[in-house]
Parts: C-alpha cells; structure tokens; sequence
C-alpha cells in the first residue's frame, strides 16, 4: 500500500515540475518592450518624443489572431501618429486621434503582415509636448491586446522620461 501511495505522489510531482517547466518557457515567448527617444521639436517648437515598442507573441504566430494596441500618456502630451513594421519594413505613418480630454487612443494591427514568421513585431507612436506643464517627469505606456482561439492575451509596459531628456535634446 505504501508503495503504491509513494508512487501516485512522484507521478504527481513529476507532473506538476513538466507544468512548471513549461508555463515558464511559454511565458517568456509572449513579451513587450517600450522605449522612448526624443526627436528634438517639430516645426511649430514643440518637443518631439517616439515611444518605440517591440513585442513577441511566440506560439500565437502560426493562429489565426487580432492585435489591438493603445497608449496612455501623461498629460500635456498628445498623439500625433503610429507606424508599425510591416513584412520587415516601416511604412507610412498613419495618424492617431484622441478626444480632447482623453490620455489614451487605441490602433490598429494588419496581424498578418505586421508579425513576421517568428512571432515578433515592432513600431512607434509619436507624442507631441502641447501644453508644458510644471511636472518633472512623464510617462507613455502600451498595451497590446492578443486575441488568439478566443482567448486574449493582454501585454503592457510603459516607459518615462524626465523633463530635461525633453528640455536638452
């Protein structure tokens, strides 16, 4: 009987390392990595910043899927474009609209061409400073929605800056 007992507890603790094992290694394939560069200031004198984003879906890759994104900013900031790497290649920038009040706006993917074959994409939105305010650092973050088989897969990270990256660039 004590074999027996002993046996079901070290199937069950094999079991349980293998579902260990591999919720670590299949977390680490689903990421998103944020950074923000200033650009200098734009024609008008306002400060220029690009929140620059990679990410990984790694399995998800080979089924079908939509991709949601949005940023969040923190005030005085507002949204100018996006641009997302399509089959290897930036294109044209496309213009991303928020209400007056709001700090986010949301955009869309082509998941098809905007993932290559190993499951990783990248792209930017650029923010402009148009109300200066007294506050001594700033924020951006994104948030990228995966809906993959039904089931959606949510990826944040946000970055931030202080006001004299934006004062000396």
């Amino acid at each position: 009987m004590a074999i027996v007992i002993v046996g079901v507890a070290l199937i069950i603790c094999i079991f349980v390392t293998i579902l260990v094992i591999v919720f670590k290694l299949s977390k680490e394939d689903i990421k998103l990595q944020v950074v923000a560069t200033c650009e200098g200031k734009n024609e008008l004198e306002q400060a220029v910043i690009k929140i620059y984003f990679t990410f990984s879906i790694g399995k998800l890759v080979s089924r079908k899927k939509e991709i949601l994104g949005s940023i969040d900013w923190s005030e005085g900031w507002m949204p100018v474009s996006y641009n997302l790497k399509e089959q290897g290649v930036y294109q044209e920038e496309r213009l991303l609209v928020s209400k007056d009040e709001d700090t986010y706006a949301t955009f869309e993917f082509d998941a098809t061409n905007a993932v290559d074959a190993q499951g990783q994409g990248e792209g930017y939105v650029v923010l402009v400073l148009e109300n200066p305010t007294n506050v001594t650092s700033f924020r951006a973050g994104i948030v990228l929605a995966v809906t993959a088989n039904m089931v959606t897969y949510q990826l944040s990270e946000s970055t931030s800056w202080n006001h004299e990256f934006v004062v000396n660039h």
